[in-house]
């Protein structure tokens, strides 16, 4: 098993929608598991949620087939925090059983494991992928209940 970062490192906010999709699934291209920290806003974050839907997307090229690829495993850490706000296409996807989920304190133990079962997940037609949801539109704050 090999670990790497392959996340974005400049400020790329003024670009468009689409431009930073694009960015962000040709980076994840290079990877088959998709591991969320999830603390206490990571549901709130439009791009977070972009991210996982970038994940859980295949994609055959028509004429290269190196530039094709499957749908990411999925797994959700979740962060010694008081609280967690956890994305709800990653809920679904924990739902369904594709996604797997462990805790920080647990990351020795289980990490390299969870990582191969989520792996595995992405061969299984068992394990169904739910992707379903539109894509957020922004991020949001949640006050006394209310999105707003």
């Amino acid at each position: 098993m090999r670990v790497a970062d392959y996340s974005l490192k400049d400020d790329i906010g003024h670009l468009t929608d689409e431009t930073i999709y694009k960015k962000v699934r040709e980076k994840m291209r290079n990877c088959s598991v998709t591991v969320v920290l999830v603390g206490s806003r990571t549901g709130h974050r439009k791009w977070i949620d972009w991210e996982i839907w970038a994940s859980l997307r295949s994609y055959t090229h028509p004429y290269d087939p190196l530039k094709s690829f499957k749908p990411n495993g999925l797994l959700a850490i979740y962060l010694p925090t008081d609280s967690h706000s956890v994305p709800n296409r990653l809920t679904d996807n924990i739902k369904s059983g594709y996604a797997l989920s462990m805790k920080w304190e647990n990351l020795e133990r289980d990490f390299e494991s969870k990582v191969n079962y989520a792996y595995w997940n992405r061969t299984n037609v068992t394990r169904k992928i739910d992707n379903s949801r539109e894509r957020m539109e922004e991020d949001y704050w949640d006050l006394f209940g209310f999105r707003i």
